[in-house]
């Protein structure tokens, strides 16, 4: 099945098996009103269950589908098709762009193969990261115009859990054609 928004959206940010809380330095203040971001640190998952009196010596529940507390090493492939409506970064009202993956220190691109003069362009590529649960788990998808002169400039970017959707109820499990034609 192919959705036509984000993959968060539809499946409620993968936190059907822990919840995402965000970690502030310092204490809560509920007074401050729009200074959450200068306080954030962090982010802590879990889940907290609340059992009547009766039934906390029973089998704990918490434990059924939870990953073992050790780092797992796993093979991330990202499919780069395409991209649409991009902003334009160049005077001619067009941009080159090209895709920057990174996950932890890991980075892959594609900018020796950027696609020139174009707002909607069609990347067809697949790049292959090493990552370690839970250390690395947030994958940056950017996508950059590149510029002969000076530094190239960042279009837009997005950033996806790959740790939520790992172990999600709803991980994917798909596939993309062998072949690729435009």
């Amino acid at each position: 099945q192919i959705y036509s928004s984000e993959l968060e959206n539809e499946f409620g940010n993968f936190e059907d098996w822990l919840c995402i809380f965000p970690l502030h330095r310092g204490k809560a203040n509920e007074d401050e009103d729009g200074k959450e971001d200068e306080h954030f640190v962090g982010k802590y998952k879990g889940s907290f269950y609340v059992y009547p009196t009766q039934e906390a010596g029973t089998e704990p529940k918490v434990s059924q589908g939870v990953p073992r507390n050790r780092p797992i090493k796993v093979l991330v492939q990202v499919y780069i098709i395409k991209a649409t409506n991009l902003s334009p970064a160049d005077p001619n009202g067009k941009a080159d762009p090209y895709v920057v993956v990174t996950v932890g220190q890991e980075q892959k691109d594609t900018k020796d193969r950027y696609i020139p003069k174009q707002l909607n362009p069609v990347f067809g590529e697949v790049m292959e990261l090493t990552v370690s649960f839970p250390m690395e788990s947030e994958l940056t998808v950017a996508i950059f115009d590149h510029d002969l002169v000076g530094s190239d400039d960042l279009i837009g970017e997005t950033k996806i859990d790959l740790e939520n959707r790992f172990y999600s109820k709803h991980r994917a499990n798909c596939g993309v054609a062998s072949q690729y034609d435009m």
